[in-house]
């Protein structure tokens, strides 16, 4: 990043941006009487004839073509009479390609100062002609970049432009703005319009009106941005209150949510271990069925249960069946001796060990 980089400002075309948005805030009604109803006139003089076409809404409507001869001074009187809107319209001459040409210039970055000297310098460089010989007027299109500036260069012959003036000046024509139809201004915008005719052709304004118009346009816009922008500070301001409340709630909110978190944990944790104590059946419930399903001559000497499995020890006549006798039970499951029968030689009776699973709770009843 350049930090060396110069910030322009087009104040002039920031000031049409921001009239076109607040103009386009308003109601339709009141925005067609604030906006600029200046009609322009678009004159394209080809040969002996001069055609007539109005610029509206983007597109060219034609009025009329009058020859230029010595009845051009009436028939153009009567031309305003069948076309009122004539008479207080603003005259363009636009040329045609035989009568202007425009090229694209890429100059240094520090020519942009002195643009239209320095293209004039340069013109008998870039064009067949001297910058004494041609009307001209640049524009820059782009804006810097590896230090070049792209620019649009229009320009006319002067004989070209003197005569075509010359000629409309006769019947009473008289433009105030000239362009060229390859590069023609946006009227309806007002977006950076040049102008090819020199000033001594153009019509001298009253500087008092202008400046008393100019001072009303501006306070006009500052009481309508006024009416625009005082909502849209005092929302702002409310914005900023509730923000700074939001802001000191946000503490209480967010010990209320680990209060809240602290309290779901201990829940679930109580009601994990109710799961497990329900999925669990009952210990005096599974010690009872397991003493109905022993047969009577078997008796224990050991007992354990741990985690749904249970370990019994003990002496039965017939201990080999036991494991039979135990899985016949639905609460039981995977019963299995853990260690080999031995004879007690004492009793004449088998010791054994079996380990089996627990299956659930709900089973017992059915026993």
């Amino acid at each position: 990043m350049n930090l060396k980089t110069d910030i322009e400002i087009d104040l002039k075309g920031f000031f049409q941006w921001w009239r076109r948005e607040l103009l386009s805030c308003l109601p339709e009604t009141l925005r067609q009487k604030l906006t600029d109803k200046t009609i322009y006139i678009l004159l394209s003089v080809v040969g002996d004839t001069v055609k007539f076409e109005q610029l509206r809404n983007g597109q060219q409507e034609e009025l009329g073509i009058l020859a230029l001869d010595d009845t051009t001074l009436d028939k153009y009187q009567q031309l305003i009479i069948d076309k009122p809107e004539l008479d207080k319209a603003v005259f363009v001459l636009r040329l045609t390609s035989e009568q202007a040409i425009q090229k694209t210039l890429y100059l240094p970055a520090a020519a942009k100062e002195n643009l239209q000297q320095v293209v004039g310098f340069e013109m008998d460089r870039v064009t067949p002609f001297t910058a004494q010989q041609v009307y001209y007027a640049v524009k820059i299109l782009a804006k810097e970049q590896q230090g070049k500036i792209k620019v649009q260069l229009v320009l006319t012959p002067k004989n070209i432009l003197d005569g075509l003036y010359q000629q409309l000046k006769i019947a009473n024509i008289l433009p105030v703005v000239a362009d060229y139809s390859g590069a023609a201004n946006d009227f309806e915008q007002g977006v950076n319009p040049y102008n090819l005719l020199p000033e001594k052709y153009r019509p001298i304004k009253n500087k008092t009106t202008q400046i008393a118009v100019w001072g009303l346009s501006c306070l006009a816009f500052m009481l309508l941005a006024a009416v625009l922008v005082f909502p849209l500070w005092l929302q702002n301001q409310q914005l900023d209150s509730l923000t700074t409340q939001l802001k000191s709630l946000k503490k209480d909110t967010q010990l209320v949510q680990e209060y809240q978190l602290e309290i779901d944990q201990i829940v679930e944790q109580t009601e994990g271990l109710i799961n497990i104590k329900n999925k669990a059946p009952s210990l005096i419930e599974t010690i009872n069925l397991l003493s109905k399903l022993l047969p009577n001559e078997t008796w224990l000497t050991h007992f354990k249960y741990n985690n749904q499995k249970i370990q019994i020890q003990g002496q039965s006549p017939t201990a080999s069946a036991l494991i039979s006798v135990i899985e016949a039970s639905t609460l039981f499951s995977n019963a299995r001796f853990v260690s080999p029968l031995t004879q007690d030689k004492k009793t004449g009776m088998e010791r054994f060990q079996i380990s089996m699973d627990v299956n659930g709770k709900g089973v017992i009843a059915n026993e």
